[in-house]
């Protein structure tokens, strides 16, 4: 029998929506395909036994490497097998095609797959599905009739019916950038001398603004009057030289634009940190001396917010929830968001949500294997509505319900941001089918006394036993 099929081996369910995509997309492109979630796509019907079929009908073996598959049983032992056949047929060059997906450090890849270069998927499946179809284009990975858009769509019309997928209708989508509608005019450097020999060039206090020591210079929107009182005895004020923001922003300052656009990115963003440490949030650290600012369990276990959808309709969402474990304990949740400045589209806070563990509601988990094993559990019923919900909820409560915010960054100066996310307009859209959930929040919305839209946590908890059967008792702000 020739060899003529990709195989495709995954973590199921955990790494199900990239895999089932991935197959989708080679299918359509011409690629004989199989994966245990799209069989008989393309009319095959020879893979009763995936094992005979992998040693005698693959011609690439393309795993898909993540957290989970590096450990699953299932995913380990396909790979030992196509391994074993890439020894003993040793025309089959490049035979296993490892694509990484998330975050698992190199140092903890499968030993099989250590001397394999594997095709980055973690940061864009756009670009790591180009760099595949390169892989197969020049290894000459041949092409079946049978595998073409018009099967593609005839499966998914199959499974998923007509009312899912892509339709050509207008569609509007909140993102999670708040644009920044006004900054200080003018950044300063303010240059240092030390006053004693063998001293650092640097303040002895904390500037009262925001800003950052930067050779011999200070960096701040803070005027030499404002940082005065920070520099002390051991360091005086030689020089100061303002520069234009707008200048900086269009690259025509005199300092190297990647500089100055490094100089007003941090300095913006340690604006925000300033203001929101100041707002009650805790504060857990990333990596890249990011911080992410988490809600912490009150007097209550769980806290909701109210706000208003963009849609004009009253809601209210969890940002604290728990779960009650097999031994009776609690593991909580915490809804958190990072900032950071971007320049493109448009000058804004580009916000990334992030969900913390703790035991007591307030300490974040020391284990980042645990919080990340935690995390896939918690929010995989967490789809875009939910994400979305939460962001909306997390905005208005720092804005106080105010249309922009008013951010700290020297005397009499602002950085002022919109509290509403951008919205972009697109030509198409996309229908999932409604989830139990949702066809249960669908009625309660339609009934004359519902105004206020609120999450069925029950019903989440009770697909969540369904899915898993494990022995946590989902509650509240699941």
């Amino acid at each position: 029998m020739s060899r003529d099929m990709i195989f495709i081996s995954h973590a199921n369910p955990e790494d199900n929506d990239l895999t089932r995509w991935l197959a989708l997309q080679l299918a359509k492109d011409g690629y004989g395909v199989w994966c245990d979630l799209t069989k008989l796509l393309g009319g095959e019907n020879f893979w009763k036994d995936a094992e005979e079929a992998l040693r005698t009908r693959t011609v690439k073996f393309v795993y898909v490497l993540s957290r989970a598959s590096n450990v699953k049983e299932g995913p380990r032992n396909e790979l030992q097998i196509a391994r074993n056949v890439a020894r003993r047929d040793q025309l089959l060059h490049d035979f296993i095609v490892p694509l990484h997906i998330d975050d698992l450090p190199h140092s903890e890849i499968n030993v099989l797959l250590t001397s394999i270069n594997t095709v980055p998927f973690e940061k864009s499946w756009a670009k790591g599905y180009a760099q595949l179809l390169e892989v197969l284009e020049r290894e000459q990975v041949p092409q079946k009739p049978g595998f073409n858009p018009s099967a593609v769509s005839s499966w998914w019309r199959t499974q998923f019916s007509a009312d899912r997928g892509v339709k050509r209708e207008a569609d509007s989508h909140v993102s999670n950038l708040l644009s920044i509608l006004s900054m200080p005019q003018s950044l300063w450097l303010h240059t240092l001398a030390p006053t004693r020999t063998g001293r650092p060039v640097e303040p002895e206090h904390r500037l009262a603004f925001a800003g950052f020591v930067d050779g011999i210079d200070i960096v701040t929107f803070a005027s030499a009057e404002d940082i005065q009182p920070a520099l002390g005895s051991s360091v005086s004020l030689f020089d100061s030289n303002a520069l234009s923001v707008a200048d900086l922003l269009q690259g025509q300052s005199r300092l190297d634009p990647k500089k100055g656009r490094y100089f007003l990115s941090r300095l913006t963003r340690e604006c925000w940190e300033r203001w929101i440490g100041a707002t009650g949030l805790s504060v857990h650290p990333l990596s890249n001396r990011a911080q992410c600012y988490f809600f912490t369990k009150g007097q209550q276990e769980s806290l909701y917010i109210q706000f208003k959808t963009p849609e004009g309709k009253q809601a209210r969402r969890s940002v604290v929830g728990y779960a009650t474990q097999a031994d009776g304990s609690k593991r909580y949740w915490h809804y958190g968001v990072q900032a950071r400045p971007v320049f493109a589209p448009c000058l804004a806070y580009l916000f990334s949500a992030h969900v913390i563990f703790t035991s007591d509601g307030a300490t974040p988990w020391a284990s980042h294997r645990k919080m990340h094993s935690a995390r896939r559990r918690q929010c995989k019923g967490w789809f875009n509505p939910q994400w979305r919900d939460r962001l909306l909820a997390t905005l208005h409560w720092l804005s106080q319900g105010n249309p922009s915010l008013h951010i700290p960054a020297a005397k009499g100066a602002f950085i002022q941001v919109s509290m509403i996310s951008e919205q972009f307009d697109s030509e198409i859209s996309y229908a999932d089918p409604p989830t139990r959930k949702e066809r249960l929040l669908l009625a309660d919305q339609e009934r004359p006394d519902s105004e206020l839209v609120e999450e069925d946590e029950a019903v989440e908890s009770e697909e969540d036993e369904e899915e898993f059967g494990d022995d946590l008792d989902e509650e509240e702000g699941v």
